[in-house]
């Protein structure tokens, strides 16, 4: 018996030598590295030189030329010659006194007419007889009086009767 209990305790040991050897060893755990913590180093802020202050005395001295006030933009209305034979706006055109009236020819193929129907549009126009406005170009004038001024334009068959009427 004694020789079974020698051979239970060698298998025993035997058991529990290869259960310990056949276990893997645990990884080693990394410590952490602790995150450098800034450091705050204080400099010093030079101070500002005081200000120096210079008095200047001017004697006798003649007096500046005053400015004069910037005058307020003139309001503006357009009337456009289009290709196809149209006056936009067309007909009659509301504007108040000191407006300036801008015909303005879009058309590419054709220079436009306008023509006072009488004496008094005529003095603004600066012609009773037709002002011819070219591809691209532009006629105005400042209506500075209230009244009521007829116009033809052209080379529109019939010519086509406008009106400008202005208010005080």
């Amino acid at each position: 018996m004694k020789k079974l209990f020698v051979v239970l305790a060698i298998l025993f040991i035997g058991i529990l030598l290869a259960g310990c050897t056949s276990q893997q060893a645990a990884p080693a755990t990394a410590t952490p590295t602790p995150t450098p913590v800034p450091t705050v180093v204080a400099t010093a802020v030079p101070t500002a030189e005081p200000t120096k202050e210079v008095v200047v005395v001017v004697v006798n001295k003649t007096p500046e030329a005053t400015a004069t006030a910037t005058p307020a933009p003139v309001p503006t209305y357009t009337i456009t010659f289009t290709q196809d034979l149209t006056i936009i706006p067309d007909g009659t055109a509301y504007i108040k006194a000191g407006t300036k009236v801008i015909w303005q020819n879009t058309d590419p193929y054709k220079p436009h007419t306008i023509q006072a129907n009488d004496v008094i549009t005529g003095q603004y126009f600066g012609s009773t007889n037709p002002i011819e406005i070219p591809y691209g170009g532009s006629y105005s004038v400042v209506f500075d009086k209230a009244g009521s001024y007829d116009y033809t334009t052209g080379p529109f068959q019939p010519q086509t009767e406008a009106k400008i009427v202005v208010t005080a």
